[in-house]
């Protein structure tokens, strides 16, 4: 695919502040294939590049370091490992909406990252993996063909001449939206720029192989002057059909206004199609009920007057259940279907209910009664959203809600009392502040966030569905890397947050999953990420305990002192870390008090937060009794 070319008014309006660096070249010339792989990154807004350096992708890396490129915000950030590299492009994507991109060496890099780029695919999450492979020569050159070249994976029976190509075939069309083998030069813009493109378009992960030998070879920087920014935006302007826009539009509207108890669902993909502010527009221009999945909560103001939480179901409980049928028409933006985020498929609407999907590739209109559906393809769920506010009549709606409200849990403990899960839904929910941003790691704390209230213009981040244990401590790094890059980009409205206020950067994380990328803590610390982190150390993998095997040695850990491991890992002088181990109620509130005055971050300050072995939230339990085979 050839980039599509953009007029001249769409080339010269201004970006948004957090638009991605463009316009680095102008005329038309001859540039290093190296040098254009990072300047296109940089105009799609990829400002911090993650990896790990190897021998077939130095001479990439070499370009990373150009004076122009630096100037414009270009950084490289040196993980552990390349899974670590992985999971923190994905947190940096996950937190911009932009491209986040890892690069890696052939076979031994880029399968250790394979795992986290899997992750990104099962959750829809924008990462481009970038490897370097072995020179040309090798597949060109019959003198070089047979030859097993280092990292390579050899032929079953050893009589065969080496796939150099492999990998490539392990991840085609499997945990890729797309992928390109770099064969020759000059083709290697047009694969570049529709990888990228591609990746945007279906918000998952896309791959490009680059020989060791192209980085120094020369290439047109045409498609670069001609079209300056390949972006969401751009991509959803040039891959949606206006005509299929506006016919779903116009039949959500119609619908719309004919309904009395419209019902908004806000999914994963909103978040990844950039669409928070978009969604909330609609949500307070028809002044309806609104509620979002597991995978999406803190994609809507969760102090609107109307918001009602996170529906999962039967896990939510037969209350919520109640409220949602008593919708006559949902709304579903950016449904991500799969057990977890559907509560073991429990959703379940009124007899009588209009419900529309809305997705990134088609809209879906369903009549309950009628028991039938009806299509409308190449109508991208954003175009979509955007025709409705512009085109909605408000004169039009005439919703009558019955009045509802839903019960909030009661919640009793004692200051003296030791910490537990039960307690930490209350504590934790006050600590926060406007605007801060929470990763927080697959395991027990994850399910208190179910029903927990966040402050406004708060951001959440978790891995629901993959599920991956470990991911969210360097995942945390990339989201750091993003709030630098992109300060405050993920605050809607930003009078909600003072102005002299930096939002906090917050880490939950678990001892059992800390194990697995606890070597980023070094990262932290190199980079200077600030952040706070509550280590939850309950002895092991209570998750796991609460599914099978309460007291088998499967679910036990090692211990670790850890709260000196960021004295370890690289602040030696203890000057950009504080770590304190607390067990009691009142000890938690000390803390998370002092850390909630600080209006900029300057140091990572971590808490060993000590609980009970088996001490599990209600809303995991409740999850396990549905999720138990029938």
């Amino acid at each position: 695919m050839a980039p599509v070319v953009l007029d001249d008014k769409s080339a010269s309006e201004s970006p948004r502040s957090d638009s991605p660096v463009h316009g680095l070249s102008s005329v038309v010339k001859d540039i290093t294939l190296g040098r254009y792989v990072f300047e296109r990154l940089l105009n799609c807004g990829s400002k911090t590049i993650f990896g790990v350096p190897g021998d077939f992708n130095l001479p990439l890396l070499e370009y990373l370091y150009e004076e122009e490129l630096v100037q414009n915000g270009l950084q490289w950030v040196g993980t552990c490992n390349e899974l670590n590299a992985a999971y923190a492009a994905d947190g940096y994507s996950r937190y911009t909406s932009k491209i986040g991109c890892v690069i890696t060496t052939f076979g031994v890099g880029e399968l250790s990252a394979l795992n986290g780029i899997s992750g990104a695919f099962a959750e829809d999450v924008k990462v481009l993996h970038i490897v370097g492979v072995s020179p040309t020569k090798f597949r060109k050159n019959d003198k070089f063909r047979s030859h097993n070249v280092h990292h390579l994976v050899p032929d079953l029976d050893g009589d065969k001449e080496p796939n150099h190509e492999v990998y490539f075939d392990m991840i085609k069309d499997r945990v890729s939206c797309s992928s390109a083998f770099l064969h020759d030069v000059e083709s290697a813009p047009e694969k570049i720029d529709k990888v990228i493109a591609d990746i945007y378009k279906y918000s998952k992960p896309g791959y490009i192989f680059i020989p060791a030998d192209f980085a120094d070879e020369m290439v047109s920087n045409k498609n670069l002057v001609e079209t300056p920014v390949i972006d969401l935006p751009y991509v959803i302007e040039n891959t949606t059909s206006k005509d299929a826009t506006k016919k779903a539009g116009d039949k959500i509207l119609q619908w719309l206004y004919e309904s009395k108890t419209p019902s908004v669902f806000s999914d994963a993909l909103v978040g990844r199609f950039n669409l928070n502010k978009d969604i909330r527009e609609l949500i307070n221009k028809v002044d309806m009920w609104n509620f979002t999945t597991a995978m999406a909560k803190s994609s809507l103001d969760e102090h609107h007057p109307k918001h009602l939480g996170v529906y999962k179901g039967a896990e939510t409980g037969k209350e919520m259940q109640s409220i949602v049928e008593m919708s006559d028409l949902i709304l579903h933006f950016g449904p991500c279907k799969n057990e977890i985020n559907f509560g073991y498929y429990t959703f379940r609407y009124n007899d009588n209910a209009r419900v529309v999907e809305l997705s990134k590739d088609k809209i879906t209109f369903f009549e309950t009664k009628a028991n039938g559906s009806v299509e409308v393809q190449e109508a991208n769920f954003a175009a979509v959203l955007k025709y409705m506010n512009e085109n909605l009549d408000v004169s039009k709606i005439s919703t009558a809600y019955p009045s509802v409200s839903r019960t909030r849990e009661h919640i009793e403990f004692g200051e003296d009392d030791e910490i537990s899960q039960q307690s930490l839904k209350r504590i934790v929910e006050n600590f926060y502040n406007p605007g801060d941003v929470l990763v927080v790691e697959t395991g027990s704390f994850q399910f208190n966030l179910i029903n927990m209230k966040f402050a406004p213009e708060m951001k959440y981040m978790t891995q629901t569905f993959y599920l991956s244990i470990g991911m969210a401590l360097p995942a945390a790094l990339g989201v750091g890397c993003g709030m630098r890059d992109y300060p405050r980009s993920h605050i809607i409205n930003q009078s909600a947050v003072p102005a002299d206020y930096v939002p906090k950067l917050i880490l939950c994380e678990g001892d059992g999953a800390a194990q697995m990328t606890i070597q980023e803590f070094a990262s932290y610390i190199r980079y200077k990420i600030p952040m706070n982190i509550l280590l939850f150390n309950n002895n092991g993998y209570t998750i796991e305990r609460a599914i099978l095997g309460p007291t088998r040695s499967y679910n036990d850990i090692a211990p670790v002192k850890w709260t000196a491991l960021l004295n370890a890992f690289g602040d030696f002088e203890n000057k950009f870390s504080e770590t304190v181990t607390v067990s009691k109620n009142k000890e938690i509130i000390e803390v998370l008090n002092e850390w909630k005055k600080e209006k900029v971050p300057s140091k990572i300050k971590l808490a060993e937060v000590m609980l009970p072995v088996m001490d599990i939230p209600s809303e995991l339990d409740a999850m396990l009794v549905n999720g138990k085979p029938k």
